[in-house]
Protein backbone atom coordinates (compact mmCIF):
# COMPACT_ATOMS: atom_id res chain seq x y z
CA UNK A 1 0.00 0.00 0.00
CA UNK A 2 0.94 3.37 -1.12
CA UNK A 3 1.95 6.02 1.89
CA UNK A 4 -1.70 8.23 0.64
CA UNK A 5 -3.58 5.08 0.86
CA UNK A 6 -2.25 4.35 4.55
CA UNK A 7 -2.96 7.62 5.29
CA UNK A 8 -6.06 7.70 4.15
CA UNK A 9 -6.83 4.44 5.91
CA UNK A 10 -5.95 5.28 9.41
CA UNK A 11 -8.01 8.33 9.27
CA UNK A 12 -11.30 6.43 9.07
CA UNK A 13 -9.81 3.87 11.65
CA UNK A 14 -8.92 6.43 13.89
CA UNK A 15 -12.59 7.27 14.30
CA UNK A 16 -13.59 3.76 15.36
CA UNK A 17 -10.63 3.49 17.86
CA UNK A 18 -11.92 6.49 19.80
CA UNK A 19 -15.38 4.17 20.15
CA UNK A 20 -13.21 1.94 22.65
CA UNK A 21 -14.36 2.23 26.16
CA UNK A 22 -14.52 -0.08 29.31
CA UNK A 23 -17.19 -2.09 29.86
CA UNK A 24 -18.79 -0.48 33.01
CA UNK A 25 -18.88 2.47 29.96
CA UNK A 26 -20.88 1.00 27.76
CA UNK A 27 -23.80 3.13 26.42
CA UNK A 28 -27.14 2.19 24.26
CA UNK A 29 -27.67 5.03 21.18
CA UNK A 30 -31.09 4.91 19.95
CA UNK A 31 -32.60 6.64 16.88
CA UNK A 32 -36.47 6.57 16.54
CA UNK A 33 -37.82 7.80 13.04
CA UNK A 34 -41.54 8.36 12.93
CA UNK A 35 -43.90 9.25 9.98
CA UNK A 36 -46.35 11.94 10.11
CA UNK A 37 -49.82 12.08 7.85
CA UNK A 38 -52.87 13.42 8.25
CA UNK A 39 -55.16 11.76 10.93
CA UNK A 40 -58.39 11.67 8.86
CA UNK A 41 -56.73 10.17 5.47
CA UNK A 42 -53.23 8.90 6.33
CA UNK A 43 -51.87 10.93 3.90
CA UNK A 44 -48.47 12.30 3.51
CA UNK A 45 -47.78 15.52 5.19
CA UNK A 46 -45.12 18.27 3.46
CA UNK A 47 -42.25 19.87 4.69
CA UNK A 48 -43.58 22.85 3.30
CA UNK A 49 -46.17 25.36 5.28
CA UNK A 50 -47.26 26.33 8.90
CA UNK A 51 -49.64 22.95 8.77
CA UNK A 52 -46.19 20.76 7.46
CA UNK A 53 -42.92 19.34 9.36
CA UNK A 54 -41.55 22.88 9.60
CA UNK A 55 -44.68 24.54 11.19
CA UNK A 56 -43.98 21.40 13.52
CA UNK A 57 -40.66 21.94 14.20
CA UNK A 58 -41.16 25.92 14.97
CA UNK A 59 -44.06 25.27 17.10
CA UNK A 60 -41.35 22.85 18.80
CA UNK A 61 -38.87 25.90 19.22
CA UNK A 62 -40.64 27.46 22.48
CA UNK A 63 -40.47 24.21 24.17
CA UNK A 64 -37.07 24.70 24.88
CA UNK A 65 -35.16 23.20 21.17
CA UNK A 66 -32.42 25.34 19.64
CA UNK A 67 -32.89 24.98 15.77
CA UNK A 68 -30.72 24.36 13.30
CA UNK A 69 -31.34 25.99 9.77
CA UNK A 70 -30.32 25.50 6.15
CA UNK A 71 -30.59 28.15 3.30
CA UNK A 72 -33.46 29.47 5.66
CA UNK A 73 -35.38 26.80 6.52
CA UNK A 74 -35.58 25.27 9.60
CA UNK A 75 -34.29 21.61 9.65
CA UNK A 76 -33.60 19.97 12.87
CA UNK A 77 -33.68 20.76 16.54
CA UNK A 78 -31.03 20.27 19.66
CA UNK A 79 -31.71 19.53 23.23
CA UNK A 80 -29.62 18.68 25.73
CA UNK A 81 -30.26 15.40 25.81
CA UNK A 82 -31.69 14.61 22.23
CA UNK A 83 -31.26 15.96 18.43
CA UNK A 84 -35.01 16.49 16.08
CA UNK A 85 -33.54 15.99 12.01
CA UNK A 86 -35.46 15.29 9.12
CA UNK A 87 -35.27 11.97 6.95
CA UNK A 88 -35.68 12.86 3.07
CA UNK A 89 -39.36 12.47 2.75
CA UNK A 90 -40.02 14.53 6.00
CA UNK A 91 -39.76 11.06 8.41
CA UNK A 92 -38.60 13.32 12.26
CA UNK A 93 -36.06 11.13 13.62
CA UNK A 94 -35.32 11.87 17.67
CA UNK A 95 -31.72 10.71 18.36
CA UNK A 96 -31.15 10.29 22.04
CA UNK A 97 -28.09 10.76 23.88
CA UNK A 98 -26.57 7.23 25.02
CA UNK A 99 -27.62 6.67 28.11
CA UNK A 100 -26.21 3.73 30.27
CA UNK A 101 -29.95 2.18 30.97
CA UNK A 102 -32.68 1.50 29.03
CA UNK A 103 -35.67 3.61 32.15
CA UNK A 104 -33.02 6.63 30.91
CA UNK A 105 -33.69 6.57 27.00
CA UNK A 106 -37.24 6.53 27.50
CA UNK A 107 -37.66 9.36 29.84
CA UNK A 108 -35.68 11.21 26.87
CA UNK A 109 -37.85 9.83 24.31
CA UNK A 110 -41.17 10.11 26.40
CA UNK A 111 -40.57 14.18 26.96
CA UNK A 112 -40.07 14.18 23.05
CA UNK A 113 -43.38 12.54 22.84
CA UNK A 114 -44.96 14.97 25.71
CA UNK A 115 -43.68 18.29 23.28
CA UNK A 116 -44.84 17.36 19.62
CA UNK A 117 -48.08 15.34 20.42
CA UNK A 118 -50.26 18.13 21.38
CA UNK A 119 -48.95 20.39 18.46
CA UNK A 120 -49.96 17.08 16.58
CA UNK A 121 -53.11 17.37 17.79
CA UNK A 122 -53.80 21.19 17.44
CA UNK A 123 -53.44 20.24 13.27
CA UNK A 124 -54.97 17.29 13.09
CA UNK A 125 -52.05 15.33 12.53
CA UNK A 126 -50.47 11.58 13.52
CA UNK A 127 -47.30 10.51 14.58
CA UNK A 128 -46.91 6.89 13.06
CA UNK A 129 -44.32 4.23 14.05
CA UNK A 130 -44.30 2.44 11.05
CA UNK A 131 -41.80 1.21 8.82
CA UNK A 132 -42.99 2.15 5.67
CA UNK A 133 -45.61 4.72 4.36
CA UNK A 134 -49.17 3.62 5.56
CA UNK A 135 -50.98 5.78 2.67
CA UNK A 136 -49.18 7.79 0.19
CA UNK A 137 -47.32 6.71 -3.26
CA UNK A 138 -43.63 7.68 -2.79
CA UNK A 139 -44.36 9.90 -6.16
CA UNK A 140 -46.04 12.16 -3.99
CA UNK A 141 -43.99 12.76 -1.33
CA UNK A 142 -41.73 15.80 -1.96
CA UNK A 143 -38.23 16.00 -1.03
CA UNK A 144 -37.23 18.15 1.73
CA UNK A 145 -35.10 20.99 1.26
CA UNK A 146 -31.92 19.80 3.06
CA UNK A 147 -28.77 19.87 0.27
CA UNK A 148 -27.90 16.53 1.18
CA UNK A 149 -31.08 15.13 0.14
CA UNK A 150 -30.79 16.85 -2.71
CA UNK A 151 -27.44 15.03 -4.00
CA UNK A 152 -28.56 11.67 -2.55
CA UNK A 153 -31.75 11.48 -4.33
CA UNK A 154 -29.88 12.02 -7.75
CA UNK A 155 -27.08 9.93 -7.45
CA UNK A 156 -28.99 7.03 -5.79
CA UNK A 157 -32.05 7.21 -7.85
CA UNK A 158 -29.65 5.64 -10.82
CA UNK A 159 -28.33 2.96 -8.03
CA UNK A 160 -31.48 1.15 -7.27
CA UNK A 161 -34.94 1.09 -8.05
CA UNK A 162 -36.80 1.23 -4.31
CA UNK A 163 -33.92 3.96 -3.64
CA UNK A 164 -36.43 6.75 -3.17
CA UNK A 165 -38.91 4.51 -1.88
CA UNK A 166 -36.09 4.07 0.96
CA UNK A 167 -34.92 7.61 1.20
CA UNK A 168 -39.07 9.35 1.56
CA UNK A 169 -41.10 5.81 2.38
CA UNK A 170 -39.57 4.35 5.03
CA UNK A 171 -38.94 4.75 9.12
CA UNK A 172 -36.62 2.97 11.39
CA UNK A 173 -35.35 1.87 14.51
CA UNK A 174 -31.64 1.58 14.92
CA UNK A 175 -29.57 0.95 18.08
CA UNK A 176 -26.18 1.69 18.66
CA UNK A 177 -23.54 -0.17 20.81
CA UNK A 178 -20.19 0.04 22.34
CA UNK A 179 -16.72 -2.34 22.31
CA UNK A 180 -14.32 -2.71 24.51
CA UNK A 181 -11.19 -3.67 21.97
CA UNK A 182 -11.10 -4.63 18.76
CA UNK A 183 -11.65 -8.45 19.75
CA UNK A 184 -14.71 -7.23 21.00
CA UNK A 185 -15.84 -4.96 17.80
CA UNK A 186 -15.18 -8.43 15.71
CA UNK A 187 -17.52 -10.57 17.76
CA UNK A 188 -20.48 -7.67 18.10
CA UNK A 189 -20.28 -6.85 14.49
CA UNK A 190 -20.14 -10.43 13.20
CA UNK A 191 -22.54 -11.13 15.09
CA UNK A 192 -24.77 -7.86 14.63
CA UNK A 193 -24.55 -9.29 11.04
CA UNK A 194 -25.40 -13.17 11.92
CA UNK A 195 -28.35 -11.91 13.41
CA UNK A 196 -29.50 -9.30 10.64
CA UNK A 197 -32.15 -11.66 9.04
CA UNK A 198 -33.56 -12.57 12.40
CA UNK A 199 -33.68 -9.16 13.53
CA UNK A 200 -35.43 -7.73 10.19
CA UNK A 201 -38.35 -10.43 11.06
CA UNK A 202 -38.65 -9.47 14.75
CA UNK A 203 -39.15 -5.57 13.73
CA UNK A 204 -41.04 -6.23 10.78
CA UNK A 205 -43.17 -3.50 10.68
CA UNK A 206 -44.38 -2.87 6.86
CA UNK A 207 -47.50 -4.08 6.17
CA UNK A 208 -48.20 -1.62 3.07
CA UNK A 209 -46.26 -1.09 0.16
CA UNK A 210 -47.06 1.54 -1.98
CA UNK A 211 -50.77 1.44 -0.78
CA UNK A 212 -51.17 -2.44 -0.97
CA UNK A 213 -50.76 -5.17 1.26
CA UNK A 214 -47.00 -6.57 1.26
CA UNK A 215 -47.86 -9.55 0.74
CA UNK A 216 -44.13 -10.88 2.43
CA UNK A 217 -42.05 -10.61 5.14
CA UNK A 218 -39.39 -7.96 5.92
CA UNK A 219 -40.00 -5.28 3.04
CA UNK A 220 -37.41 -3.38 4.76
CA UNK A 221 -34.47 -5.73 3.59
CA UNK A 222 -36.25 -5.91 -0.08
CA UNK A 223 -36.36 -1.90 -0.40
CA UNK A 224 -32.28 -1.67 1.08
CA UNK A 225 -31.53 -4.81 -1.24
CA UNK A 226 -32.42 -2.51 -3.82
CA UNK A 227 -31.55 0.77 -3.04
CA UNK A 228 -27.36 1.05 -3.66
CA UNK A 229 -25.14 -2.77 -3.57
CA UNK A 230 -21.98 -0.96 -3.41
CA UNK A 231 -23.37 0.91 0.56
CA UNK A 232 -26.23 -1.22 1.79
CA UNK A 233 -27.51 -4.49 2.27
CA UNK A 234 -24.30 -6.22 4.24
CA UNK A 235 -20.64 -4.99 4.11
CA UNK A 236 -18.64 -7.71 1.92
CA UNK A 237 -16.75 -10.33 3.87
CA UNK A 238 -18.44 -9.09 6.97
CA UNK A 239 -18.48 -13.20 8.29
CA UNK A 240 -15.90 -14.40 5.50
CA UNK A 241 -13.52 -13.69 7.70
CA UNK A 242 -12.01 -12.28 10.84
CA UNK A 243 -13.52 -8.69 10.19
CA UNK A 244 -11.66 -5.84 12.28
CA UNK A 245 -11.09 -2.02 12.19
CA UNK A 246 -9.07 -1.84 8.75
CA UNK A 247 -11.38 -4.08 6.87
CA UNK A 248 -14.18 -1.89 7.76
CA UNK A 249 -11.59 1.38 6.98
CA UNK A 250 -10.73 0.02 3.55
CA UNK A 251 -14.60 -0.71 2.91
CA UNK A 252 -15.29 2.66 3.51
CA UNK A 253 -12.54 3.87 1.18
CA UNK A 254 -13.94 1.74 -1.51
CA UNK A 255 -17.59 3.21 -1.56
CA UNK A 256 -18.40 6.34 -3.63
CA UNK A 257 -19.56 9.16 -0.92
CA UNK A 258 -22.02 10.61 -3.48
CA UNK A 259 -21.18 14.22 -1.58
CA UNK A 260 -18.65 15.34 0.79
CA UNK A 261 -18.82 17.94 3.26
CA UNK A 262 -16.31 20.73 3.71
CA UNK A 263 -16.18 23.87 5.74
CA UNK A 264 -19.89 23.04 6.55
CA UNK A 265 -20.74 22.90 2.81
CA UNK A 266 -21.51 20.39 0.67
CA UNK A 267 -19.98 18.91 -2.52
CA UNK A 268 -20.86 16.68 -4.91
CA UNK A 269 -18.54 13.80 -5.77
CA UNK A 270 -20.00 12.02 -8.35
CA UNK A 271 -18.77 7.97 -8.60
CA UNK A 272 -15.29 8.88 -7.23
CA UNK A 273 -14.83 6.34 -4.57
CA UNK A 274 -13.28 7.85 -0.98
CA UNK A 275 -10.01 6.71 -1.66
CA UNK A 276 -9.64 9.15 -4.78
CA UNK A 277 -11.59 12.10 -3.04
CA UNK A 278 -8.93 11.54 0.08
CA UNK A 279 -6.01 12.57 -2.63
CA UNK A 280 -7.86 15.83 -3.51
CA UNK A 281 -9.00 17.04 0.03
CA UNK A 282 -7.79 17.39 3.51
CA UNK A 283 -10.23 16.71 5.68
CA UNK A 284 -11.42 17.12 9.49
CA UNK A 285 -12.22 14.46 11.34
CA UNK A 286 -15.83 15.53 11.60
CA UNK A 287 -15.66 15.51 7.86
CA UNK A 288 -14.49 12.07 8.16
CA UNK A 289 -17.30 11.09 10.03
CA UNK A 290 -19.94 12.65 7.51
CA UNK A 291 -18.02 10.16 4.94
CA UNK A 292 -18.69 6.89 7.14
CA UNK A 293 -22.23 8.15 6.93
CA UNK A 294 -22.67 7.90 3.36
CA UNK A 295 -22.74 4.06 4.04
CA UNK A 296 -25.77 2.36 4.72
CA UNK A 297 -24.78 -1.35 5.59
CA UNK A 298 -27.26 -3.37 7.95
CA UNK A 299 -24.49 -3.00 10.72
CA UNK A 300 -22.33 0.19 10.63
CA UNK A 301 -19.52 1.57 12.31
CA UNK A 302 -18.06 4.69 13.46
CA UNK A 303 -17.12 4.81 16.82
CA UNK A 304 -19.71 2.62 17.59
CA UNK A 305 -21.56 -0.12 16.41
CA UNK A 306 -25.00 0.71 14.88
CA UNK A 307 -27.63 -1.86 14.22
CA UNK A 308 -29.86 -0.31 11.12
CA UNK A 309 -32.25 -3.62 10.28
CA UNK A 310 -35.18 -2.05 12.59
CA UNK A 311 -38.25 -1.08 11.26
CA UNK A 312 -40.08 1.88 13.27
CA UNK A 313 -41.86 0.23 16.17
CA UNK A 314 -44.59 1.92 18.63
CA UNK A 315 -44.51 1.85 22.35
CA UNK A 316 -43.94 -0.45 23.97
CA UNK A 317 -42.58 -2.49 21.22
CA UNK A 318 -39.93 -0.52 20.65
CA UNK A 319 -38.52 -0.52 23.98
CA UNK A 320 -38.74 -4.52 24.20
CA UNK A 321 -36.33 -4.32 20.88
CA UNK A 322 -33.95 -2.18 22.22
CA UNK A 323 -33.97 -4.33 25.20
CA UNK A 324 -33.42 -7.65 23.36
CA UNK A 325 -30.23 -5.30 21.76
CA UNK A 326 -28.88 -5.00 24.86
CA UNK A 327 -29.19 -8.09 26.65
CA UNK A 328 -27.46 -9.70 23.38
CA UNK A 329 -24.37 -7.53 22.92
CA UNK A 330 -24.11 -6.52 26.68
CA UNK A 331 -23.70 -10.21 27.86
CA UNK A 332 -20.36 -11.84 27.47
CA UNK A 333 -22.35 -15.55 27.98
CA UNK A 334 -25.03 -14.72 25.09
CA UNK A 335 -22.20 -12.49 22.53
CA UNK A 336 -20.04 -15.92 23.15
CA UNK A 337 -22.64 -18.58 22.66
CA UNK A 338 -23.81 -16.42 19.25
CA UNK A 339 -20.52 -15.44 17.94
CA UNK A 340 -19.43 -19.15 18.13
CA UNK A 341 -23.01 -19.89 16.07
CA UNK A 342 -21.93 -17.95 13.68
CA UNK A 343 -18.79 -19.38 12.71
CA UNK A 344 -20.32 -21.35 10.66
CA UNK A 345 -21.91 -18.77 8.44
CA UNK A 346 -20.75 -17.22 5.49
CA UNK A 347 -21.83 -14.06 3.69
CA UNK A 348 -23.89 -15.43 0.71
CA UNK A 349 -25.72 -17.57 3.65
CA UNK A 350 -26.50 -14.62 5.15
CA UNK A 351 -27.74 -12.75 1.94
CA UNK A 352 -29.99 -17.03 1.20
CA UNK A 353 -31.79 -16.47 4.72
CA UNK A 354 -32.75 -12.97 3.97
CA UNK A 355 -34.22 -14.21 0.67
CA UNK A 356 -35.64 -16.97 2.62
CA UNK A 357 -37.28 -14.96 5.11
CA UNK A 358 -38.59 -12.33 2.92
CA UNK A 359 -40.88 -15.64 1.47
CA UNK A 360 -41.21 -17.87 4.29
CA UNK A 361 -40.91 -15.62 7.47
CA UNK A 362 -40.63 -18.02 10.73
CA UNK A 363 -40.93 -21.21 8.92
CA UNK A 364 -37.12 -20.36 7.57
CA UNK A 365 -34.34 -22.10 8.84
CA UNK A 366 -31.76 -20.40 10.31
CA UNK A 367 -28.05 -23.26 10.85
CA UNK A 368 -30.16 -25.98 11.69
CA UNK A 369 -33.23 -24.19 13.28
CA UNK A 370 -36.14 -22.60 12.30
CA UNK A 371 -36.19 -18.58 12.60
CA UNK A 372 -38.93 -19.39 15.21
CA UNK A 373 -36.99 -21.52 17.23
CA UNK A 374 -33.84 -19.62 16.89
CA UNK A 375 -35.91 -16.43 18.04
CA UNK A 376 -37.10 -17.95 21.45
CA UNK A 377 -33.53 -18.62 21.67
CA UNK A 378 -31.83 -15.83 21.72
CA UNK A 379 -34.48 -14.03 23.53
CA UNK A 380 -33.62 -16.30 26.29
CA UNK A 381 -29.94 -15.29 26.18
CA UNK A 382 -31.08 -11.84 26.55
CA UNK A 383 -33.16 -12.49 29.61
CA UNK A 384 -29.77 -13.73 30.90
CA UNK A 385 -28.10 -10.01 30.76
CA UNK A 386 -30.93 -8.11 31.48
CA UNK A 387 -32.50 -6.44 34.93
CA UNK A 388 -36.22 -7.42 35.91
CA UNK A 389 -37.47 -4.07 34.64
CA UNK A 390 -35.43 -4.70 31.67
CA UNK A 391 -36.95 -7.99 31.43
CA UNK A 392 -40.09 -7.12 31.66
CA UNK A 393 -39.43 -4.48 28.97
CA UNK A 394 -39.00 -7.89 26.20
CA UNK A 395 -42.27 -9.19 27.40
CA UNK A 396 -44.36 -7.37 25.03
CA UNK A 397 -41.97 -8.44 21.77
CA UNK A 398 -41.81 -12.01 22.78
CA UNK A 399 -45.40 -12.48 23.47
CA UNK A 400 -46.10 -11.64 20.20
CA UNK A 401 -43.43 -13.41 18.57
CA UNK A 402 -44.08 -16.67 20.69
CA UNK A 403 -47.54 -16.73 18.12
CA UNK A 404 -45.34 -16.87 15.21
CA UNK A 405 -46.55 -13.03 14.61
CA UNK A 406 -44.87 -9.93 14.19
CA UNK A 407 -46.23 -6.19 13.93
CA UNK A 408 -46.53 -6.14 10.59
CA UNK A 409 -48.78 -9.70 10.68
CA UNK A 410 -51.22 -7.97 13.43
CA UNK A 411 -51.38 -5.16 11.17
CA UNK A 412 -52.32 -6.68 8.07
CA UNK A 413 -55.26 -8.44 9.63
CA UNK A 414 -56.13 -5.15 11.01
CA UNK A 415 -56.34 -3.62 7.76
CA UNK A 416 -58.40 -6.97 6.02
CA UNK A 417 -61.10 -5.90 9.27
CA UNK A 418 -61.11 -2.15 9.47
CA UNK A 419 -59.32 -0.78 6.01
CA UNK A 420 -56.67 1.39 5.87
CA UNK A 421 -57.62 2.82 9.09
CA UNK A 422 -56.42 -0.61 11.12
CA UNK A 423 -53.21 0.93 11.31
CA UNK A 424 -53.83 4.11 13.25
CA UNK A 425 -53.03 1.58 16.27
CA UNK A 426 -49.32 2.68 15.22
CA UNK A 427 -49.53 5.73 15.61
CA UNK A 428 -48.15 7.48 19.23
CA UNK A 429 -51.15 9.94 20.14
CA UNK A 430 -53.19 8.04 21.98
CA UNK A 431 -50.62 6.67 24.02
CA UNK A 432 -50.14 9.94 25.17
CA UNK A 433 -53.82 11.24 25.63
CA UNK A 434 -54.61 8.42 27.33
CA UNK A 435 -51.25 8.87 29.60
CA UNK A 436 -50.21 5.48 29.51
CA UNK A 437 -46.74 6.07 29.12
CA UNK A 438 -44.42 5.50 31.76
CA UNK A 439 -45.83 6.75 34.79
CA UNK A 440 -42.81 8.52 36.32
CA UNK A 441 -42.21 10.81 32.92
CA UNK A 442 -44.45 14.26 33.68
Amino acid sequence: MHAKYEKSLESVVSVIKEGIKFPNQFKLGVEFEHIVVEKDSLESVSYYGEKGIEGILKKLLVRGYEGKYEDGYLVGLNQEDKEISLEPGGQIEISVKPCANISKIESIYFDFLYDIVPILEEKNLLLMAIGYHPKSSIEDIPFNPKKRYEYMSQYLKEKGKYAHNMMKGTASLQVSIDYANEEDFIKKFRVANFISPVLYLISDNSPVFEGEIYPNHSLRSLIWENTDKARSGMVPNALNKEFGYEDYGKYILNVPPILIMKEQEFIGTGDKIVEQVMKEYVFSKQEIQHIMTMVFPDVRAKNFIEIRVGDSLPYPYNFSYIALIKGLFYNEAALEYLYNLSLRIHDNQINSIKDNIRQKGFRTHITSKKAYDFICIIFDLAKTGLTQEEKNMLKALEKLLLRKENLSIVSKEKIKKEGIDGLKWCALNQHVAEGNLNNSVK
